[in-house]
C-alpha cells in the first residue's frame, strides 16, 4: 500500500477511534447497553491497568486488555498515539496550519519530562498512590466529557429551546425534541458540576500548548505516551531508510512531534517520538524512508535514531532520582495531611467504596460520575486531600444515591467502587441523615413539611414523624409533624437533602458515616 494510501487509513482510523470514543462516552452517560465494554478505552490502558495493579497488589482481571495492548507497543511503538488515541486526534486537529518547524526549534522543552512523570507514577503507585493518574489521557477526556462538555451542551440546548419556544412556527420543534428526546438522548434534568470549568480550562491548555508546538502535550508530558515510547525504542516495525538519502529535509518538516533530525550524513528518527503518523514517508519526495521490520533496514547506519537508554534521549541518574524522590515525597506529605488522619464531615463514597481501599484503587477516570443518573457524584477537590484529588464523593444537595440504581459499581473498572448487587447496595451504608432544628420548617418556623419523610426510599422509613401540639411564637397552637431520623435504618442516599425546600443548604444533611457506640 502506498504512502498516501496508509495515511488515509491513519485518518479513517483516527475519526472513527474518535466516534467510538464519544459513543462510548455518551451511553455511559445515558446508562445505555452496549456489546462492547463501555470502560473500552480504560481497560486496554497499560498505564493505568499496571497503576492500579501495582497500588492494589493484586491482578484485576477486567483490566487484562491492557497487555495486549503493551504487547502490541512492541510490535509497533508509539502506533497508539498515532492512530488510536483519541486526544492525540483532537490534537492533531486542532494544530495551528500556521506552526512551523523553526518555531518549535526555538523552543527547547526536555521530552524526559513525560519520562518522568511515568515514573512518579510508578513510585507512587509502589506506595499505593494513584493520585497522579490525573495526568492519563484518558480520564482527562473522560472527566472533560462528563464535566464539562455534556452539562454545557445540554445547558446550550435548554437556552436556545427557552429562545425559540416563544416564536410560534418553531415552538412545535421544540415540543418535538422535547417529548422524543429528553430522557432518552438528552438528560431529564440539567447536572451540574462544580468543577466544570476547571476540566474544561485544563483540556483548553492542553489544546493550546499546540500553538507552542505540535503535539506538545504527547511529545512532552502523556505519560501514556512515555509507556508507548519506552517500548517504540525496540519495536519490531519502526522508520527506516531504504535508500541513499539527498537531505531535502522534507520529512523533517512534516514530522508532528520533531522526531527526525536531518543531517549532512542523512537523517535520523527518534523512534521513542515517532507516532507512526506515516506523514514522513508520504513527504518524502524520493520514497528514501518506509516503516520496515529489521530484516528490511537496508542502512541501519542513518535510521535507527541516537542510541540511548530511554526514548532517544538518555534519562540521567538524576533525573531517575529526582523522580523517585518527588513521588515519595509527595505521597508523604499527602498522608501527612489532617484528611489522612480524620475523614471531612461531607466526605460521602459512593456505595461500597469506604470499605474497599478507595484510594488505592481509584484511577480518576470519572466513569462512575459519568453513569450517575442524578448528578450526585461530583469529583471532590480537597475534601478527601490531595491524595484524593478528583475521587468521586455523593454531594447531596446536587444530587442523591438512586435507590434502585448500581450503576457506579458496575461500571468501575477497577472495582474501587464495588459491583454490589441491587438488594446489597440498598443495604450498604454510605452516610447518615440529621436534622438542623433551627432550619427545619417544623421545627424553626412551625409550619408544616413532611417532604424528607415521603422520600426516604427505605421500606421501613429512616425519617419517621412525630405528632407534636406545639405553641408557635404568636402564642398559638399548632399541631405539626417533626420529622426524626432512625440512625440505624439510615443509609445515607441523600434524596432527603437533594429534596428538602429549603434554599440554600438544606435542613436535614447527610454526612460520612459513623460508628454509634453500643447502648449496653
Amino acid at each position: 500500500m502506498t504512502a498516501t494510501r496508509w495515511q488515509r487509513a491513519r485518518q479513517i482510523t483516527q475519526i472513527a477511534s474518535v466516534i467510538l470514543f464519544f459513543l462510548l462516552a455518551f451511553l455511559t452517560y445515558r446508562g445505555a447497553e452496549s456489546l462492547v465494554p463501555l470502560d473500552l478505552y480504560l481497560r486496554v490502558n497499560p498505564l493505568v491497568a499496571f497503576a492500579a495493579m501495582m497500588a492494589t497488589r493484586a491482578f484485576i482481571a477486567t483490566m487484562a486488555l491492557a497487555m495486549v495492548a503493551l504487547a502490541l507497543g512492541f510490535v509497533v511503538g508509539r502506533a497508539w498515539c498515532g492512530w488510536l488515541c483519541p486526544l492525540g486526534a483532537l490534537l492533531d486537529w486542532t494544530t495551528p496550519k500556521t506552526w512551523k518547524v523553526s518555531t518549535l526549534r526555538a523552543f527547547q522543552v526536555s521530552p524526559n519530562i513525560k519520562f518522568i512523570l511515568l515514573l512518579v507514577i510508578f513510585f507512587a503507585a509502589l506506595m499505593g498512590n494513584l493520585t497522579f493518574l490525573i495526568l492519563d489521557p484518558i480520564t482527562i477526556l473522560n472527566r472533560t466529557f462528563s464535566g464539562a462538555a455534556l452539562p454545557a451542551l445540554n445547558a446550550l440546548i435548554l437556552g436556545i429551546e427557552t429562545l425559540l419556544t416563544p416564536i410560534a412556527p418553531l415552538a412545535p420543534i421544540v415540543d418535538f425534541i422535547e417529548q422524543n428526546f429528553r430522557g432518552t438522548v438528552l438528560p431529564a434534568q440539567q447536572t451540574t458540576y462544580g468543577l466544570g470549568i476547571l476540566f474544561a480550562l485544563v483540556f483548553v491548555g492542553i489544546v493550546a500548548l499546540n500553538w507552542v508546538a505540535s503535539r506538545f502535550w504527547c511529545r512532552y508530558l502523556c505519560p501514556l505516551g512515555a509507556v508507548y515510547a519506552l517500548q517504540a525504542k525496540i519495536s519490531w516495525l519502526r522508520p527506516r531508510a531504504v535508500k541513499e538519502c539527498s537531505h531535502c529535509a522534507a520529512c523533517m518538516k512534516a514530522c508532528p512531534t520533531g522526531a527526525i533530525t536531518v543531517t549532512k550524513q542523512g537523517f535520523t528518527v527518534d523512534s521513542a517520538e515517532c507516532v507512526a503518523c506515516m506523514d514522513c514517508v508520504s513527504a518524502c519526495p524520493e520514497s528514501v524512508i518506509g516503516f520496515r521490520p529489521p530484516t528490511a533496514d537496508r542502512r541501519p547506519q542513518i535510521s535507527g535514531g541516537q542510541p540511548s537508554a530511554v526514548g532517544g534521549r538518555a534519562l540521567s541518574r538524576r533525573q531517575f532520582i529526582a523522580s523517585a524522590a518527588t513521588a515519595v515525597t509527595s505521597v508523604a506529605l499527602f498522608r501527612a495531611a489532617p484528611s489522612a488522619q480524620r475523614d471531612d464531615a461531607f466526605l460521602v463514597r459512593p456505595p461500597g467504596a469506604r470499605e474497599n481501599h478507595f484510594l488505592e484503587k481509584c484511577i480518576r477516570c470519572a466513569e462512575c460520575v459519568k453513569v450517575c443518573p442524578t448528578g450526585g457524584l461530583q469529583p471532590s477537590l480537597f475534601e478527601a486531600g490531595i491524595e484524593g484529588f478528583w475521587t468521586p464523593l455523593l454531594v447531596s444537595r446536587l444530587g442523591y444515591c438512586d435507590f434502585s440504581c448500581n450503576a457506579c459499581g458496575q461500571i468501575c473498572p477497577t472495582g474501587a467502587i464495588p459491583p454490589l448487587a441491587l438488594d446489597a447496595k440498598r443495604a450498604t451504608v454510605i452516610g447518615h441523615a440529621y436534622i438542623d432544628e433551627n432550619r427545619c420548617i417544623p421545627w424553626a418556623s412551625y409550619n408544616r413539611c413532611v417532604v424528607c419523610e415521603e422520600m426516604c426510599p427505605v421500606p421501613e422509613k429512616a425519617i419517621r414523624l412525630d405528632e407534636v401540639d406545639v405553641i408557635a411564637p404568636d402564642g398559638a397552637r399548632v399541631h405539626l409533624q417533626r420529622p426524626r431520623v432512625i440512625h440505624t435504618l439510615c443509609i445515607g442516599c441523600g434524596i432527603c437533602e437533594y429534596q428538602c425546600p429549603l434554599v440554600g443548604p438544606a435542613a436535614i444533611r447527610v454526612y460520612a458515616p459513623t460508628v454509634f457506640p453500643s447502648r449496653a
